[in-house]
């Protein structure tokens, strides 16, 4: 799978809702190349898979 292209542009600016942490490390994955001060869809998934390892 690429994150690359038009989706990957615009699902970068998107807020995820309700996202899992399996869901987290896939998008953490398909986004890894994208900077993270650019891509929301990376830092989301980020924080999330960081408040997981706390609990």
């Amino acid at each position: 799978m690429s994150a690359d292209g038009k989706v990957a542009e615009f699902m970068c600016q998107v807020s995820l809702m309700e996202l899992t942490v399996e869901r987290a490390r896939e998008l953490r994955q398909i986004h890894r190349f994208h900077h993270p001060d650019e891509c929301i869809v990376h830092l989301e998934a980020a924080y999330l898979l960081l408040l997981a390892e706390d609990d």
